[in-house]
């Protein structure tokens, strides 16, 4: 219906198209509206980089090659929106709810658990990832604890740039702003927050 209500509203006035989603209201007590197809691309799963800002942090040294690879790996295990780093289950499109550990990333990723985890607390201490408070609880009512691993959106963004969680805002707020590279005294800030 919707589909035929598009091609039915196009070429018609604003009021006209308000009035049309009236009379089908009132005939059949149903709420409509006027909206386009889908595209295949629609669903489609994304991780954004945001690249002046990656690019920043490459041009002044501030990730390792380590990290870097470490980062480009983790993307399929971004959760919609809140930038978790979560399980994934053997279908590949199916999430789990679970957060993922690092015993769980060195095994999906086949790497040493204490290289996994020395990568993971030293991205912890440049701002790129952070966990969560106990407690935390996200937009779509995740309760997060203090093992749940956010990446930061300024850096990577599973989500449209507008639309990150506002757990996820708060948990990275101040993150990477005026921050130092380690031998120098120069304080750097990104180009780009997306808050």
């Amino acid at each position: 219906m919707a589909e035929l209500l598009g091609q039915v509203g196009v070429g018609l006035s604003g009021e006209q198209q308000k009035m049309l989603l009236e009379i089908l209201h009132k005939t059949t007590g149903e709420n409509y509206f006027i909206g386009k197809k889908k595209k295949k691309s629609d669903g489609v799963k994304f991780v954004q980089i945001i690249m002046d800002n990656y690019n920043y942090l490459c041009k002044i040294n501030y990730l390792t090659n380590a990290e870097k690879a470490f980062l480009m790996d983790l993307t399929p295990y971004l959760e919609f929106k809140t930038n978790i780093i979560v399980e994934r289950s053997d279908d590949d499109e199916v999430v789990d709810a679970d957060s993922a550990s690092p015993t769980y990333l060195a095994k999906v990723l086949k790497k040493n658990r204490g290289n996994i985890s020395a990568i993971m607390n030293s991205l912890l201490n440049k701002g790129i990832l952070a966990v969560a408070e106990s407690g935390m609880t996200t937009d779509d009512g995740r309760v997060c604890t203090s093992r749940t691993w956010f990446v930061n959106p300024n850096i990577m963004c599973c989500s449209p740039k507008d639309g990150i969680d506002k757990a996820t805002q708060k948990i990275f707020k101040r993150s990477l702003r005026n921050f130092k590279v380690e031998g120098s005294t120069e304080k750097h800030r990104l180009p780009i927050y997306l808050f």
